[in-house]
């Protein structure tokens, strides 16, 4: 299974008409957020293949991407995968659809976990991918208002064990901010501004 990972204005990094020549066969793009949604689309005209995103803080309140499936909130399968959804970052202005406040993220996770705890305990679809665009608390976060992470992020990181976890939002420097950790079962993984990731397939 090999997946395009975005978030966070990549437009430049990847707008190509030649894209898929050089990315190689893609069977999932992932939408982090804070990404143009003609960009979107044209990034799945381009490679042809199904996509899931969550909106980031920075998106329209009405944020919606042709082609693609909004999964903010959501536990869906895809291509064989698991995979749940929290779009959205921590509250730091006072409007905006897309930004929460710890508790308010906190009851979002809340409604979340009772099907993900079932799946787990009867070994079925068990979590694989755990998208969102805000990190979680300690774990790529920055300390200004408008980074920190989600504590509620870490529960269900604890509680679930999902196999992976992508988010983006923190515009980190390849070769100087650390983009993956493993922790809590899970690898996770900043994707700014984008991860081409082999996850191995699930028998």
């Amino acid at each position: 299974m090999k997946i395009l990972a975005l978030s966070d204005k990549v437009e430049s990094c990847i707008y190509s008409s030649g894209m898929k020549s050089w990315l190689g066969d893609i069977d999932l793009i992932i939408g982090c957020g804070d990404l143009p949604a003609n960009y979107l689309e044209y990034v799945v005209t381009q490679l042809n293949v199904p996509m899931v995103y969550v909106p980031g803080n920075h998106d329209s309140d009405s944020y919606s991407v042709p082609g693609g499936r909004c999964i903010d909130g959501k536990v869906i399968k895809i291509n064989g995968l698991t995979v749940a959804g929290l779009g959205g970052s921590i509250r730091y202005k006072p409007r905006g659809r897309h930004q929460y406040t710890q508790w308010q993220m906190g009851a979002r996770v809340g409604q979340l976990l009772p099907a993900l705890l079932l799946k787990g305990a009867l070994r079925q679809n068990k979590l694989d991918i755990l998208i969102t665009h805000s990190p979680a608390r300690g774990i790529h976060d920055g300390e200004d208002q408008a980074h920190i992470g989600f504590s509620s992020f870490i529960t269900l990181l604890r509680a679930v064990h999902p196999r992976l976890m992508l988010h983006g939002h923190l515009h980190a420097i390849r070769n100087i901010d650390r983009t993956i950790t493993n922790q809590y079962g899970c690898q996770i993984m900043n994707v700014f501004p984008y991860q081409i990731i082999d996850l191995p397939s699930i028998e």
